[in-house]
């Protein structure tokens, strides 16, 4: 995986959610107590971007439904069957924050995941 810059930490202020978007991939990248948390900024009920809501008691809450995901697990509060992808961060000498990203996966249409199931079927 490669290792990617996201923001310097002098950008960042404790507890503001920064939108960063990196190797295809939308993050969260947040402060909280000088501890750095970066998560997928993808909301999985509707893809909200959920840099844009509320950080507070250790969740970021999406601006569209109101849905709390903790920032230490991933966790939607009250249904831990739900988790966004965290991503070790660290700092570098210079000051900036890192987290190693994995190539993001392709998109398929709705249509293309069909015929391949179609096809899987078939197969049988």
């Amino acid at each position: 995986m490669p290792v990617e810059r996201l923001v310097e930490v002098d950008q960042l202020i404790d507890g503001v959610p920064v939108r960063v978007e990196v190797s295809g991939q939308a993050l969260l990248v947040v402060m909280i107590d000088n501890r750095i948390h970066v998560m997928s900024d993808v909301c999985p009920h509707n893809g909200a971007s959920l840099s844009e809501g509320l950080v507070r008691d250790g969740c970021v809450t999406c601006p569209s439904h109101l849905w709390r995901f903790d920032l230490d697990t991933g966790e939607r509060r009250g249904r831990p069957d739900v988790r966004l992808t965290l991503y070790g961060a660290s700092t570098t000498a210079d000051g900036w924050v890192e987290v190693d990203v994995p190539a993001a996966q392709p998109v398929v249409s709705l249509r293309e995941a069909l015929l391949a199931h179609a096809r899987s079927q078939t197969d049988v």
